[in-house]
């Protein structure tokens, strides 16, 4: 009895750490969404704030490419700035990585 609790105990601890870093897969208000379309979603959302994340340093400036207008309203054409000093700002979905995910719902939770 003693060794199935440990064993349950270690179960538990190990996958702990990575179920928290993962968005949940079934959506009670949503029963009929496949749980791949609400990790994609999750993880689409995930993208953004981490892109968000990234550009608010520079609030106020057009630091990516497809801006129309800076966080005050003003317009970007002809103000575009190349960003080379750390941290550069994430400006496509595609730039953030695995990594940069993962941390970012640990951080959540």
């Amino acid at each position: 009895m003693v060794r199935s609790r440990s064993a349950l105990l270690l179960c538990l601890l190990l996958a702990a750490p990575m179920a928290r870093a993962e968005p949940l897969l079934r959506d009670p208000n949503l029963p009929s969404v496949p749980p791949e379309v609400l990790k994609q979603v999750a993880e689409m959302r995930a993208r953004q704030a981490i892109m968000e994340e990234s550009q608010a340093p520079y609030a106020g400036r057009c630091v990516c490419p497809y801006q129309t207008e800076d966080s005050n309203g003003k317009s970007c054409k002809g103000r575009i700035e190349k960003i080379t000093t750390k941290p550069v700002p994430i400006c496509r979905p595609q730039d953030v990585t695995r990594q940069m995910l993962h941390a970012w719902w640990r951080k959540q939770a």
